[in-house]
């Protein structure tokens, strides 16, 4: 499933900056509560990251998106390791 293996970045790059659900939620735009629940299934791959969200996610997240999502972006760069 592309999508877990996509999420797992999302939670893995998060917790490398020591964030919590909420706090990368909050720096996306979304609402505090209803965010942490959208990020929690991000991460586990319940549901599909929406396009608009992953610039942000990225940005915020300080990484190319091709780095969090290298399945979706079908980038070359898809299988580097950062």
């Amino acid at each position: 499933m592309k999508s877990k293996k996509s999420s797992n970045k999302i939670r893995y790059y998060r917790r490398l900056l020591d964030w919590t659900q909420t706090q990368l939620a909050e720096g996306i735009g979304l609402e505090s509560i209803n965010g942490q629940v959208y990020i929690s299934k991000y991460e586990r791959g319940v549901q599909r990251t929406p396009k608009r969200l992953k610039p942000k996610i990225a940005s915020v997240l300080g990484l190319p998106e091709e780095v969090i999502f290298p399945d979706d972006t079908g980038s070359p760069g898809g299988n580097r390791k950062w």
